[in-house]
Order: structure tokens, then C-alpha cells, then sequence
């Protein structure tokens, strides 16, 4: 008897489960998730549109998000993402070096080596362009070779000194396939 009463229970609270459904299949309504859905990647002027919005991307100041006069991995990393989002101006997921050129001629970026042996030193697939994989994987490596004390964050000191030498590295980890 004990048994049968858990089962009239279960198919009570079933019953009751079906009729809250209301007709629905499944899920939630499609508006009330589309409505709630966060912006995983808001548009981004390119940089060639408004230097002025690019430029502190390509300063110590500009990538230090916290504003506590270091510069983490991860806050490094955010300004690498969102300066290729910029340099990609026709928004096809890839950075070539006409787009590479332009965004640095219009923010008035002066490096020690051209857009072509920028593409170049980080292009794994050898296409001519970045993917950001390509250009975060560069990223990544240039992080480390600035952070020269290895604590995991770039200080203004060293920012400075690499930035003063000129030799700021321009290639990711990987061998070049010759």
C-alpha cells in the first residue's frame, strides 16, 4: 500500500508539472532568451575610423585597465584582442598587413620593423595574414619577453626600458617554417 501511494504521488506531481507546461514543447520562450542574452563582442570602430579610441591600446597607460601601475597577463591579452578587432577593418576574422599599415599610420605608431615582418613573424599557416589566434599567440610571447623579471606582470619600469631600446619583439614562440 506504502508503494502504491508513492507511485499516485509521482504521477500527481507529474500531472501537475505537465499542466504548468501549459503546451509548451520545451524550453523557455525563444524572446525571453533573446532578450536576456549578454553581448558576447560589441562592435568596435576600426582604428583606421578613430585612431583616437586605438591609440591608448598601444600605450602602458591604455593597456593597464586597473590603473594600478602593472600590467597582468590577462589585462595585456584584453588589449591585444580588442586592438586586432580594430585593425580588422572590414571585420573578416583576419588582420592583413594593408589593415596592420593603416591602423598604425593612422594612430601614429612608429615601430622598429615593418607591418609585413609583423604579419610575418606570427603567421603560423603562412597566408599572410593574422588570424587571432596567430596575433595572440604573438601577444602572448611578447608579454613574456617584456616581462623580463618573470613576477607574471609588466612593470612601467620595464615597459620603459624595452620601449626606450626599440627592440620591443615582434614574433610568437614557434619556429618559422623556412
Amino acid at each position: 500500500m506504502h508503494n502504491k501511494a508513492g507511485k499516485i504521488t509521482l504521477a500527481l506531481a507529474l500531472l501537475c508539472a505537465l499542466a504548468a507546461c501549459q503546451g509548451k514543447e520545451t524550453g523557455p520562450d525563444d524572446t525571453a532568451t533573446t532578450a536576456a542574452a549578454p553581448l558576447v563582442a560589441p562592435p568596435i570602430t576600426a582604428a583606421t575610423a578613430d585612431p583616437d579610441a586605438a591609440r591608448p591600446l598601444a600605450s602602458f597607460v591604455g593597456k593597464d585597465a586597473d590603473g594600478d601601475g602593472r600590467l597582468t597577463s590577462a589585462e595585456y591579452a584584453n588589449a591585444a584582442q580588442t586592438m586586432f578587432r580594430m585593425m580588422d577593418a572590414d571585420k573578416d576574422g583576419a588582420v592583413t598587413v594593408d589593415e596592420h599599415r593603416a591602423a598604425r599610420e593612422a594612430m601614429g605608431v612608429a615601430l622598429n620593423v615593418s607591418s609585413e615582418e609583423v604579419i610575418a613573424a606570427n603567421d603560423s599557416d603562412n597566408n599572410g595574414n593574422l588570424t587571432l589566434s596567430e596575433w595572440m599567440a604573438g601577444a602572448n610571447a611578447q608579454f613574456d619577453a617584456l616581462d623580463t623579471d618573470q613576477d607574471g606582470a609588466i612593470s612601467a619600469a620595464e615597459w620603459d626600458t624595452v620601449s626606450r631600446s626599440g627592440n620591443v619583439p615582434i614574433t610568437s614562440p614557434r619556429t618559422k617554417p623556412q
